[in-house]
């Protein structure tokens, strides 16, 4: 079962955009990676259209992906790529993106993005018909997206591992989180940590969102992680094109060389939040301090009883409801407990540019729901702003 190379994956994530013209699917499945010794004949094929936007509102069916059979250099191989999000259909696509609410995953049914799995959920009957229809053996199946196509992609790769039991890769460019802790774990498990190619530039500020309880997959892994020099507020990070020049003559083991830094030691952790030193929500490193900064307290709240937190985030409260209960919780715990949460909400505030809580007793939850509201309405403007340049 053997890897696409980083170049392959990346210029097949670019070319996929194509097909939201059904003229010009033709066109893309004269990639190489499809071309058939009969070149008359096109590669056996299913052009994906899915329903992006609201349930009601910007409600519209787009050409969002393909399925198609490998051609003579790759027998045996099946090949789902997804376009990731575009200004077309009145923005309908950003629509999509910001359905940050939890549904259940159509496989491991643990908690995923409503917006992503809904996407996914209206071509999976195309999909099925192609591989039910299908004739040959498959040997792999490459699951490829960009940005809403990449989060769309790792719901299709977990639904191929998981109920077609077929071999998968997945390959990703740029692309948000998807699910929970559970759900990464569950993919990851399925998939294989490394049949999970998870690119990103450090500069990228797609793949900082959703905030937690959302978590990448390769669960605990960091994935392929790319230098870059683009500010966070120019966006650049995310453009495909960037991503193809960055992985141009690299292997996938040279990406996973690339070091990182220790956002997961503890104490790497405590010493960002005990830090007296500014912070800049226009900094890229800022959100990955933050992200495992509340998980690194959230985690000494609660214990390590994750598993009935994780089953709570769904229901009528919103996310930051539900985290602003756990850390209020924890102010009222031990001071070992408490002054984490402390130092942790006074960071956060005067990343904001908010007044800054002096006395326990101010960090009520009104309080802190409102700077988690806050915390998440900039890290998806970022995101945003990301997608609407694109």
């Amino acid at each position: 079962m053997s890897d696409l190379t980083p170049t392959a994956a990346a210029n097949i994530a670019a070319k996929i955009y194509d097909v939201q013209n059904p003229m010009l699917v033709d066109l893309f499945l004269k990639l190489p990676y499809f071309k058939r010794a009969e070149k008359a004949i096109a590669s056996p094929h299913k052009h994906l259209k899915a329903e992006v936007g609201g349930r009601v509102i910007l409600n519209h069916e787009d050409g969002f992906g393909v399925c198609a059979e490998g051609g003579e250099n790759n027998k045996g191989e099946v090949f789902l790529i997804f376009r990731g999000t575009t200004m077309a259909n009145k923005k309908a696509d950003v629509l999509t993106d910001a359905r940050i609410g939890l549904s259940f995953s159509t496989t491991s049914k643990w908690p995923v993005h409503s917006g992503f799995q809904s996407c996914f959920e209206s071509m999976l009957p195309a999909i099925l018909g192609f591989f039910t229809s299908y004739k040959g053996s498959i040997k792999t199946v490459h699951c490829i997206g960009h940005s809403l196509g990449g989060a769309v992609a790792t719901l299709a790769a977990d639904w191929v591992a998981q109920i077609l039991k077929h071999p998968t890769k997945l390959y990703t460019f740029g692309a948000p989180r998807v699910g929970t802790e559970f759900f990464a774990k569950s993919t990851t498990s399925a998939i294989g940590e490394a049949n999970i190619h998870r690119v990103y530039h450090r500069t990228d500020p797609v793949p900082m969102v959703p905030l937690y309880p959302f978590t990448h997959a390769p669960y605990n892994a960091k994935g392929h992680y790319l230098y870059s020099a683009y500010p966070l507020t120019s966006c650049a990070g995310h453009f495909m094109a960037n991503y193809i020049t960055s992985v141009a003559g690299k292997s996938w083991q040279q990406m996973s060389d690339v070091p990182d830094q220790p956002y997961t030691i503890e104490s790497a952790i405590e010493s960002w939040l005990k830090s007296k030193s500014p912070v800049d929500t226009s900094s890229a490193t800022f959100w990955r301090w933050v992200e495992s900064a509340l998980i690194y307290v959230i985690k000494k709240i609660t214990m390590g009883a994750f598993v009935g937190l994780q089953a709570t985030f769904i229901g009528a409260f919103t996310i930051a409801d539900k985290i602003a209960y756990i850390l209020a919780k924890g102010i009222d715990l031990a001071e070992n407990v408490s002054i984490w949460v402390e130092h942790l909400m006074r960071k956060l505030m005067q990343a904001l540019g908010m007044r800054v809580a002096k006395t326990k007793k101010e960090l009520t939850r009104n309080l802190i729901r409102h700077v988690l509201t806050r915390l998440t309405e900039k890290a998806n403007q970022e995101a945003r702003d990301a997608l609407r340049k694109l």
